[in-house]
């Protein structure tokens, strides 16, 4: 005899989505009176914001920051909401998630990728060394190869301090800015959170789906997992013609026009998509769920599954909530090789899917 799965929310994660929505609710009112009562300094109102969707011009400026600090104080309310109230919950994660984000979030977090590429780069001959003597070894050779790129002239590393230091005074400058713009992201992602915690609490005790079971998981999250590696080829694969005299983005480019400083930032952040693409796979092969031989220490080991699922999940809800605003935009400027070069909209809701597909297999989600 055989009984039929049921869903069984973890209480766990349902409190803290609960809580976690509790407090951006808290902090979404001093934000939009800040807006509301500074309306040339707040922080919808910074020169690199373009919001995806704007009011109509008869509707007063102040109607929007007074909205978001009112949405603050229903918020508290809607955190401790029932089951059957989900469709609320649903509406933030909609509003917050893609209509009020931007693409300044992605675009932050792919060059912030591309500018920690070269330290990785640098470290994976060290990590594939075996034994203590051969990782010294390699770390002997990376630093005598920066060495000698500097003392060839190769590197100027001169030039690469003062790019670190007008780096770090750009993002200086626009630590606020983008901190709130990540904000919005965020609350996306909580709403969502806090609604898919709501409905399973809804089917408490009903039969769960048969594609919740491990089995079904393994392979439909095989499909998702190369659909996402998929989604990254057409980007990384562009800038790599950067590499040869044809280069192309959305159209030829005159390889003589882009200038070194270009080119290795647009290198960067196509290796970083590609690097993205491939982790993609680890939510469906073995290195995924144990250590691969070239880490130290933990080679081997069991991956912990939340050193997988929560980044994955970062990644998936940017995705996702930014593709909206990042095929406006691309409409916008009549730019519409974007909207095939950066397919957030298919990549973001197939990285989700592999990564539930992963905790699943990982039992980090039941189906009882």
């Amino acid at each position: 005899m055989t009984t039929a799965p049921t869903t069984r929310p973890r209480q766990r994660t349902g409190r803290a989505a609960a809580t976690a929505a509790f407090l951006w609710s808290l902090t979404a009112i001093p934000i939009g009176l800040w807006q509301l009562l500074d309306p040339a300094g707040g922080p919808f109102s910074h020169e690199l914001y373009e919001p995806t969707f704007t009011l109509p011009d008869a509707v007063p400026a102040w109607t929007a920051p007074a909205a978001l600090a009112a949405a603050g104080v229903l918020g508290l309310l809607a955190a401790r909401a029932r089951p059957g109230l989900w469709p609320l919950t649903a509406l933030y994660a909609v509003v917050f998630g893609m209509l009020l984000s931007t693409t300044s979030p992605i675009a932050f977090a792919g060059y912030l990728c591309a500018f920690f590429l070269p330290l990785v780069v640098a470290a994976v001959p060290v990590m594939l060394a075996r034994g203590a003597a051969g990782r010294l070894i390699a770390a002997a050779a990376v630093l005598a190869a920066l060495v000698a790129l500097g003392l060839t002239g190769v590197v100027d590393y001169a030039a690469v301090g003062e790019f670190l230091r007008m780096l770090g005074a750009s993002v200086a400058e626009i630590g606020v800015y983008m901190l709130v713009q990540t904000w919005v992201v965020a609350g996306g992602a909580i709403w969502s959170a806090l609604t898919l915690s709501l409905v399973l609490r809804g089917r408490e005790g009903r039969p769960a789906p048969a594609w919740l079971a491990p089995e079904r998981a393994a392979r439909w999250g095989r499909a998702a997992s190369w659909i996402a590696f998929a989604c990254a080829l057409p980007y990384g694969l562009t800038r790599m013609t950067w590499l040869t005299p044809w280069a192309w983005m959305g159209g030829p480019l005159d390889s003589s026009m882009i200038d070194p400083a270009t080119r290795v930032w647009g290198l960067c952040l196509g290796f970083a998509a590609l690097g993205g693409g491939v982790l993609c796979l680890g939510m469906t092969y073995r290195w995924g769920t144990r250590w691969p031989f070239w880490m130290p220490v933990v080679k081997g080991r069991p991956v912990p599954p939340k050193v997988a699922i929560v980044p994955a999940t970062v990644v998936a809800a940017l995705f996702t909530f930014v593709s909206v605003p990042f095929v406006a935009l691309s409409v916008r400027q009549d730019a519409l090789e974007m909207v095939w070069a950066f397919p957030f909209y298919v990549w973001g809701p197939a990285l989700a899917a592999a990564t539930l597909a992963y905790a699943i297999r990982r039992g980090v989600v039941e189906a009882r």
